[in-house]
């Protein structure tokens, strides 16, 4: 898969590599997502997917922005990218000739990955290396109102980030066990 990927420029099958289909799935992103869509999540995504090749993506989204079809503004998680309300009707018409499943793969892998970041938001890891292997503490809420924190020892950096992984599937699990061996 790997070598598939090189030998074609970076794009995974089922993948764009035209720069008018990378600008319509930039829009159908910025229009549809629940939260705003950063100018790094979206990078992400087209990256982790395979939807198009990395200087094609940027070539498209600085088209975008330079034409005002796309704007960016500073926001909360980074530079948020919006669709102007004047474009969003007619890209959204033109989006419905981009298959169906590029669109699919995109919006899921973006949801997921703002999911991820909110739970790392509200749920700090910190890693504490000793001799041997790490401290791993979580802590559930802010800073000045921190509900729990936990700490563990993890033989090795490896062991620790498969924790943390899992961890931030399901934050929640670590603390409704310790709650539930407290009652």
């Amino acid at each position: 898969m790997k070598n598939e990927h090189y030998l074609s420029a970076g794009v995974a099958p089922g993948g764009l590599y035209s720069r008018e289909e990378i600008r319509l799935l930039l829009c159908v992103l910025a229009h549809q997502l629940p939260q705003p869509l950063t100018a790094g999540l979206a990078e992400q995504v087209f990256a982790q997917e395979g939807l198009a090749n990395y200087f094609e993506y940027h070539a498209a989204l600085q088209e975008l922005l330079a034409s005002g079809q796309l704007e960016c503004a500073a926001g909360e998680g980074g530079l948020v990218l919006t669709l102007p309300q004047s474009f969003a009707h007619a890209a959204m018409e033109l989006a419905s000739a981009l298959p169906r499943r590029v669109c699919d793969r995109a919006l899921h892998a973006a949801e997921r990955l703002q999911e991820q970041n909110r739970r790392e938001r509200e749920h700090q890891i910190t890693v504490y290396p000793t001799g041997g292997g790490c401290y791993m503490t979580f802590r559930q809420g802010e800073s000045q109102d921190m509900l729990m924190s936990v700490t563990v020892y993890l033989p090795d950096q490896e062991q620790a980030q498969r924790v943390r992984a899992r961890f931030l599937a399901d934050p929640g699990k670590l603390f409704r066990a310790v709650i539930g061996a407290l009652e």
